[in-house]
């Protein structure tokens, strides 16, 4: 059934329509592109946390228990408890057999491996696992800082379980992990390992549920890459089974004035901004940069010290007006310097 509509009002229906889009334009669009032709940014207190995504080891000193001899064990003690040297992890029943020990393609791998330990009681302190991959000695902290990217990409990674109701003597049949002192190797591209420096502290989010505090140990250069070695001795649930991993890196939150990077420029190798003044002129101030996430940075608020000069460089301040792409100012500045220079020269 066609209606109808009257001329009259077909009229204003198509101008209530167009009334919709306009208002709908001066919400959604303006304040868009009016954001694009926006030349200064007022700075306001804020902070920036520098994260980078990345694939690595963890390293971490392991000491595994071998049979003394052929028994029928008990586990007393449960799969990540925490122990103590010279504590009993199983009730022993020894036997008359003479078989060979299970796990031979492991403790071939690990033949000369000094954590190897034939006792019944732990070796040492740690965490208990009944786990072993046979990387313990590949991946152990005597080893990391000689350790390559070729070289560990080599490394056979197998995870075995180690639990068993009867041993063989020479037998491995449970593992101590140390979680006082552990490490995580990495290697970086270098336009992220850049970003970071040795005695930093950071947080690696281990898994999505996991975060633990640590310290950039050491960088070095490798080939292409940096190669990144982190300490921790932040316990944390997966350790003794966690070898290859995923992680991400997190920088401590920093605080200060909030910029966007394009207002920083350099002048005469000096970092800074063009702030705006109560005339509209713009004049170039020195910044000091304490950390960025390489769009927006946080920096020094009204002072900061310069180590070379040896002295106070006085800053911006909170609700400065600075210029947003700075360089025709820039050019601008040098030029009035030059002809000032070769104005004093002829005098």
């Amino acid at each position: 059934m066609k209606i109808n509509i009257p001329k009259k009002i077909r009229k204003y229906i198509i101008l209530y329509i167009i009334l919709l889009m306009a208002l709908y334009l001066v919400i959604e669009i303006m304040p868009r592109v009016t954001d694009i032709f926006e030349t200064t940014q007022v700075l306001e207190p804020g902070e920036v946390q520098l994260t980078c995504e990345a694939s690595g080891y963890v390293i971490k000193t392991e000491t595994i228990a071998t049979a003394p001899e052929s028994a029928d064990i008990r586990y007393v003690k449960k799969e990540g408890s925490a122990v103590r040297k010279n504590q009993k992890v199983v009730e022993v029943s020894p036997d008359e057999g003479d078989g060979s020990p299970a796990h031979k393609d492991l403790l071939q791998k690990l033949e000369k491996y000094d954590g190897l330990i034939e006792t019944w009681k732990t070796p040492a302190s740690g965490i208990l696992s009944f786990y072993a991959d046979g990387a313990e000695q590949a991946l152990h902290p005597s080893r990391m800082d000689a350790l390559t990217l070729e070289e560990v990409k080599d490394i056979p990674i197998k995870e075995k379980s180690l639990e068993e109701d009867h041993v063989s003597e020479g037998q491995p049949f449970y593992k101590i992990t140390d979680d006082n002192k552990w490490y995580v190797v990495c290697w970086l591209k270098k336009s992220a390992g850049e970003d970071f420096f040795e005695g930093q502290s950071v947080k690696l989010q281990m898994s999505e549920d996991t975060k633990v505090n640590a310290t950039i140990r050491s960088i070095t250069k490798e080939k292409k890459k940096f190669k990144i070695i982190f300490f921790s001795d932040m316990y944390y649930r997966e350790l003794p089974r966690t070898r290859e991993l995923d992680f991400t890196i997190e920088s401590s939150e920093q605080s200060g004035l909030l910029i966007d990077n394009e207002c920083i420029i350099e002048k005469h190798e000096q970092p800074g901004v063009y702030v705006r003044n109560k005339n509209g002129d713009y004049y170039f101030v020195r910044v000091n940069v304490i950390e960025t996430d390489g769009k927006e940075s946080v920096i020094s608020e009204s002072s900061f010290y310069d180590p070379e000069a040896e002295d106070i460089v006085y800053t911006v301040s909170v609700y400065d007006e600075v210029l947003r792409q700075p360089e025709k100012q820039l050019k601008k500045d040098l030029k009035k310097e030059e002809k000032e220079q070769q104005n004093k020269t002829k005098q």
